[in-house]
This record gives C-alpha cells, sequence and structure tokens, in this order.
C-alpha cells in the first residue's frame, strides 16, 4: 500500500510530461501532413553538388570517392 503512494504520483508526472510534449509537437505542426512522407521516395530528388569553390581551394585537386 506503501508503494502506492510513490507509484501513481510518479506515473502522473510522467503522463504530465508526455502530455506536455505532445500538446507542444502538436502546436508546432508535427502532425499535420501525415500522408505525403510516405510517398517522398518515389519522387526523384538531385543531392546538393559541391560548389566549385570548394574544388578549386583544395590543394590536391577534385579526388574521385569510390
Amino acid at each position: 500500500m506503501e508503494a502506492l503512494y510513490l507509484t501513481i504520483p510518479m506515473a502522473m508526472c510522467i503522463a504530465a510530461f508526455f502530455l506536455y510534449v505532445f500538446i507542444t509537437a502538436f502546436r508546432k505542426g508535427q502532425f499535420e501532413d501525415i500522408e505525403s512522407p510516405k510517398y517522398r521516395m518515389f519522387f526523384e530528388e538531385e543531392y546538393p553538388t559541391e560548389s566549385k569553390q570548394t574544388k578549386t581551394n583544395s590543394p590536391d585537386g577534385p579526388t574521385s570517392k569510390s
């Protein structure tokens, strides 16, 4: 019985923390669009290329990565 005096308030604090985290995520728009992320893998994306300035400033010149 004495353990309940400790575990119930701890459970309430943990529940309040997760409720706070959920509300802040909801307000920031985390859950606005739940459909489009699963379709992103079907679209081709161009990866960013290195700028010419970083390639010319390297002392070894452009290197090839395998």
